[in-house]
């Protein structure tokens, strides 16, 4: 089994657990709190910066990916600028819901599994690409941000697959922090229990 195909089946095996959490695990703070509103406007923020540095990716990795090696945009700031979007909204949800103990979970989920799978990534593409490749990992952070490799060109060839599937993807994101006050009301007026408290 390919790396891609166990990473998928992993986050959705760990998706329902992660879920229940969000549901029946609630915060301990009051509500319209300082705390209430840093929690959640954090989220918010972390949310959309994360659905930004996705949009942002695909406009530039399209259906391209293993079929070259793309160094322009978001690519020659950080090496996997996809799992950071990805990494951002994990978080942002997590905190749109005010779920520390769900933020916990899918962190303990989420890291080992994409640092396994960009491992494999890396090492497939250099044996794909060899020394462009190999320079290419010398000059561009694996998942931090160096803002001094900026460089894109003037335009950028795009595929309206890719951009379909970052526009779905986007409007199911969107619905987060709406589901979060749903949650929020039903937990507030006794039709969802809180089972526990955490933190």
């Amino acid at each position: 089994m390919s790396f891609r195909k166990m990473r998928i089946m992993l986050l959705r095996l760990a998706f329902l657990p992660i879920v229940l959490m969000g549901l029946f695990v609630w915060r301990s703070w009051s509500d319209e709190s300082v705390t209430d509103y840093v929690v959640e406007w954090s989220g918010y923020l972390l949310l959309l910066a994360g659905l930004g540095i996705r949009i942002w990716s695909t406009l530039y990795i399209g259906s391209r990916k293993s079929k070259e090696i793309i160094t322009d945009g978001p690519y020659s700031l950080c090496r996997n600028p996809l799992y950071l979007g990805t990494f951002a909204i994990t978080i942002g949800a997590s905190l749109c819901l005010e779920n520390l103990a769900m933020l916990l979970a899918a962190l303990l989920v989420m890291v080992p599994v994409h640092v396994g799978v960009i491992l494999a990534e890396e090492k497939h593409l250099a044996g794909l690409f060899g020394q462009p490749y190999e320079e290419y990992l010398r000059r561009v952070p694996r998942f931090l941000v160096s803002l001094k490799n900026y460089r894109s060109p003037a335009t950028v060839e795009v595929s309206t697959r890719a951009i379909r599937r970052v526009t779905i993807e986007a409007m199911g994101i969107l619905l987060i922090p709406p589901i979060g006050d749903l949650i929020e009301l039903l937990h507030a007026r006794g039709i969802l229990p809180a089972l526990f408290q955490f933190p």
